[in-house]
């Protein structure tokens, strides 16, 4: 195994995803930790600067509105178009992170085949997190502002849950296809012990 970790860890908003890969940076001394949401924004200004990747201007939760009627398929046609660049970035952080054996950890809502086979390509330890109970998901994303994301309000997310809710359902299909690892959010601590616990397995550090 290699001496450094790349680790990518996935989800819809509220599941956890910064909270599990701030413990996991803490527990394995790992100092770059990249946001997909960072990525984006610092993607915008320049795509937009070009005249392209309109679609990558709304949120993610909007992106339907460019194929037509708020479907499910419309849906995920949005999501994957904004994934294209996202995760062309992220596959460009992941193989400099392989070159240079640097220890990183990304967290994204956005993810692709071509994502997939470049983690599988670089060994990458992937873990996806989600919450199989609708109810407990508009709880924890109303709460988010009160530990993670301190001025963005979860009532704005959760309002659109259904749509969040389309993605994951998405994602865990495409993962499962990927024989990737999946976990069910709906109890934090648990959760975020098994994910340690896999990713000091995956490297074997446990």
């Amino acid at each position: 195994m290699a001496d450094y970790k790349i680790i990518f860890i996935g989800g819809v908003p509220g599941v956890g995803k910064t909270s599990i890969s701030g413990a996991l940076s803490r527990k394995y001394n790992i100092d770059i930790m990249l946001s997909g949401d960072y990525l984006r924004e610092f993607a915008r200004p320049i795509i937009s600067s070009k005249g392209e990747g309109n679609n990558l201007m709304t949120s993610v939760y909007e992106a339907w509105k460019e194929f037509g009627e708020k479907t499910n398929e419309n849906i995920i046609k949005g999501y994957l178009e904004q994934s294209k660049p996202i995760c062309s970035g992220i596959n460009a952080v992941i193989e400099r992170a392989d070159k240079n054996g640097e220890n990183v950890i990304v967290e994204s809502l956005y993810l692709n085949q071509e994502l997939l086979d470049t983690l599988k390509k670089y060994n990458a330890c992937s873990a996806y997190l989600y919450i199989s109970d609708w109810d407990l998901h508009s709880k924890r994303l109303n709460e988010r502002e009160l530990y993670t994301h301190k001025k963005s309000p979860g009532s704005r997310l959760s309002a659109q849950l259904d749509v969040y809710r389309s993605i994951m359902d998405y994602s865990i299909d495409l993962l499962k296809k990927n024989s990737m690892r999946i976990f069910d959010n709906t109890d934090y601590a648990k959760t975020r012990d098994d994910v340690i616990k896999f990713v000091g397995e995956y490297y074997g550090d446990d």
